[in-house]
């Protein structure tokens, strides 16, 4: 087993392999970037330190020492060669900017007279980024768990530990590096309070300059002619020097957090007045279960080469049971019950579902798949048809693309085992009834894992309140015992929940265990007084 001292920690050892180490096939190498002072002062045009800037850093540690041997340039071809990496920065914000005078390199406007450098100095605005001094960057690039992978991801975890620089020249740093599981890796981005930036493919996200094919090739280019840019030319007693133009590093364009593709359909009988087919509301799981088979079936007979593709997208899973692709990858089906009224019967007539700009499949395939679905199923006795609708006016009402910072759960919300309340036998319930104190430390516990619900969804906004119960906010709600017929949930596990953060937060906003099973979908309350014991 393998061991990696994180100096960050103090001196203590990790394991960089977990117990399933050698079930999964591919590896994280996360290489983590900690800064000397809170300031950064690169010139990046997302204000972000991009994957391209680390790069360049390891490259030029390497370089310290003379040229890169062959198996260098062999570790850095491969790395520049993987998937753009997860990126996670610490929150920055634009310090004070001020302004540095520097000769602008032009001495030939002076005749090449140093004395009178002076009369060429130009102004040059600068504006470090400021963030907390103990959060460092992280950067994680996912890689196959081959011989060859493996070398040469143990060649760049020693070079990061050469690192002294990352941005300017002032900016001074060090970095360290460990190989992680997928899971290990959410668990250490949850240590920190670090905005997470995923590649999505394609999109019109947040661009970062990330390495690619040719990117060692360019540096290396680039620093040759850098070491003969500057040529001195005599004619007669007059000594000119001319500056030649350093090529450019080649490096991609990657699109982070692009928004995803959302499709809105509408249930429907197959009849002449096609009326609403309004699904029961604690059957919600059986209805994601029943379109999301439905849709896999199509897809995978559609695209047989791509079967593994989409059981991991939809269902999450391989076929062998392993985890496959990370949550935020993940086909999202959200049904959506009636509300915005106090009348609303709560009945699921819509189904959202959201296609992330990173899913390996296509969104139109998706769309295709889920559109004009025939639903027969017992819970409802006639066939229902799910059919495409423009009529997005609705979302609204679950805050999709607006920001709110109150939000109560329309379904019940899955917490971990660790939240369920004490069951308490039906013919015991006198004799073993819960008193007051127990209640409390129940409803603490339900609250906490609430809070880490949160974070998993990206959501690291600290809570001003967090309400738990049984029972609905909501006069047409229903309580959470109701949810858990026919689901892998235990009823002690649901729970009713309101969320009040302190800065606002855009929708949809779907947490909990059950988050991709139609379970704890939230609505966002508008004009909620503050306090945890007032309702709006």
């Amino acid at each position: 087993m393998s061991r990696t001292f994180n100096p960050h920690r103090g001196a203590r050892y990790y394991d960089t392999q977990g117990d399933d180490a050698e079930q999964s096939t591919s590896r994280v190498l996360l290489i983590s970037v900690h800064l000397h002072e809170g300031r950064y002062h690169g010139i990046d045009d997302s204000r972000v330190p991009s994957p391209a800037r680390l790069f360049q850093a390891l490259v030029a540690a390497a370089g310290i020492g003379g040229p890169l041997n062959d198996q260098e340039k062999r570790a850095f071809q491969w790395l520049e060669e993987l998937e753009p990496p997860l990126v996670a920065s610490a929150v920055m914000k634009p310090g004070q900017r001020f302004k540095n005078y520097m000769p602008n390199n032009d001495l030939d406007a002076v005749r090449g007279d140093r004395r009178r450098i002076g009369e060429i100095r130009v102004g040059k605005d600068i504006q470090p980024m400021l963030f907390d001094v103990e959060v460092p960057f992280l950067y994680a690039w996912t890689f196959e768990t081959s011989e060859r992978g493996q070398c040469h991801a143990t060649v760049i975890s020693d070079l990061s530990e050469q690192l002294y620089q990352f941005g300017r020249g002032w900016d001074m740093a060090w970095a360290w590096s460990e190989e992680l599981t997928e899971a290990e890796l959410e668990d250490r981005l949850m240590e920190f309070p670090v905005v997470v930036y995923r590649p999505s493919g394609g999109g019109a996200g947040k661009n970062l300059r990330c390495p690619g094919p040719g990117t060692l090739n360019s540096l290396m280019r680039r620093y040759e002619a850098g070491a003969k840019r500057f040529q001195t030319e005599s004619a007669g007693r007059r000594v000119t020097q001319s500056r030649s133009r350093q090529p450019e590093p080649r490096f991609r364009q990657v699109a982070y957090e692009s928004p995803p593709e959302r499709y809105l359909y509408e249930l429907r009988e197959h009849d002449i007045a096609a009326v609403f087919a309004p699904w029961p509301l604690n059957r919600v799981t059986a209805l994601v279960e029943a379109l999301r088979d439905e849709a896999k079936r199509r897809l995978q007979e559609a695209l047989p080469g791509k079967s593994q593709d989409v059981e991991r997208v939809l269902v999450g899973r391989k076929p062998n049971g392993d985890d496959a692709v990370p949550t935020s990858l993940r086909v999202r089906i959200m049904p959506l019950p009636s509300i915005g009224h106090h009348h609303a019967d709560r009945g699921i007539r819509r189904v959202l579902v959201e296609v992330p700009a990173g899913c390996p499949l296509r969104a139109d395939d998706i769309n295709w798949a889920f559109a004009v679905q025939e639903l027969n199923h017992p819970v409802y006795s006639k066939s229902i048809y799910m059919t495409p609708t423009k009529a997005h006016d609705m979302l609204k009402h679950y805050g999709v693309d607006e920001q709110h910072r109150v939000w109560r759960s329309v379904t019940p919300v899955a917490l971990p085992e660790s939240a369920a309340r004490r069951r308490i036998p039906p013919t015991h319930t006198i004799e073993q009834a819960k008193g007051g104190a127990e209640r409390r430390t129940e409803q603490a516990r339900a609250a906490a894992a609430v809070f880490h619900a949160l974070r998993h969804v990206q959501v690291r906004h600290r809570p001003d309140h967090i309400r738990v119960q049984r029972e609905p906010f909501e006069t047409n709600g229903q309580r959470v015992e109701e949810f858990a017929n026919g689901t892998r949930f235990a009823k002690e596990r649901l729970w009713h929940v309101e969320i009040g953060l302190k800065k606002p937060v855009q929708g949809p906003l779907v947490i909990g265990d059950g988050r991709f099973l139609g379970l704890g979908l939230t609505a966002p309350v508008r004009h909620a007084q503050e306090g945890p014991d007032r309702n709006p």
